[in-house]
């Protein structure tokens, strides 16, 4: 029984890690994202503000 415990936490603990490092990925592509980028490479155009 107890091995089965160390089995859990260790997916557990594998499973939380892949979860948190695509979490900090996508708040650090949110924190680059910007307007000017848009602009630039989506939109192709300069928009007024």
């Amino acid at each position: 029984m107890a091995s089965g415990y160390a089995i859990l936490s260790i997916w557990l603990i594998g499973m939380f890690g892949i979860i948190g490092t695509l979490i900090a990925l996508l708040v650090n592509f949110m924190k680059q994202d910007s307007w000017s980028y848009d602009e630039r490479f989506i939109w192709f155009r300069k928009i007024r503000e």
